[in-house]
Formats: structure tokens, sequence, C-alpha cells
């Protein structure tokens, strides 16, 4: 079963997700942090990673990079609220394969997923 991990610091943003994740017949997994994002990804070996930007402690952008120091081939998506075409540039620059707006858009962010990871 594809395994996609959720990284988000607000458990109703991750049950949002979740929710959209499992519809489509995934397996969610969650991280309320950058560092526990980190540990998952090591334990779980996600196919896919849904991140937040905005996050004590570790921002989504730092988190990005470390998982693909850990797995270059990682499939990251950037889930923010954070509109400026700049930070889209930018995540993609760090190696991000796609980028969803907050409020998310269920429909859209399902087509999204399909599209990634080719199914």
């Amino acid at each position: 079963m594809i395994k996609i991990l959720i990284v988000d610091d607000s458990a109703f943003t991750r049950a949002i997700h979740r929710q959209v994740i499992q519809n489509e017949g995934y397996q969610a997994v969650e991280a309320a942090s950058g560092a526990e994002a980190l540990d998952l990804f090591k334990k779980e070996k996600p196919d896919l990673v849904m991140m937040d930007l905005l996050m004590p402690e570790m921002d989504g952008m730092d988190v990005t990079k470390k998982i693909l120091e850990i797995q270059p081939k990682a499939k990251i998506v950037i889930c923010s609220t954070d509109r400026q075409k700049t930070r889209q540039a930018e995540a993609k620059q760090v190696g991000a394969v796609g980028f969803l707006t907050k409020p998310i858009d269920k429909k859209k962010m399902a087509d999204t997923l399909r599209n990634i990871l080719g199914c």
C-alpha cells in the first residue's frame, strides 16, 4: 500500500489531509514537527511527503532539504498558505515535486497525489 507522510503542526490540517489520503486508498502517517517528520521518514519510508512550510523549530524548507539528503528521490509536496510565486519557485528549487496552497482543495490534492504517484 502507498504510504504518505503528512507533516503539519496543525492537528486540524493533518486530519483534513488524512481524510483525502485515506479516501484515495493510501495509508497516512502523521508528524507534528520537523524533527518528528525526519524520524518517521527514516522509519516508515513513505512514498510521498505532504510538507507544511511554517512550523516551529524547523520550517518545511529545512525539513525538505534534510529528507532529500537522506533520500534524493523522495517525493515532497509543499502545502502552505503562502501563495507567493517566489515561495513556490523556492520549493521547486530545493527539490519539491509539487506545491498546494491552503486551504487545500480536496479534489486538487487528490489529483496531485494521483499524478505524482502515477496511480
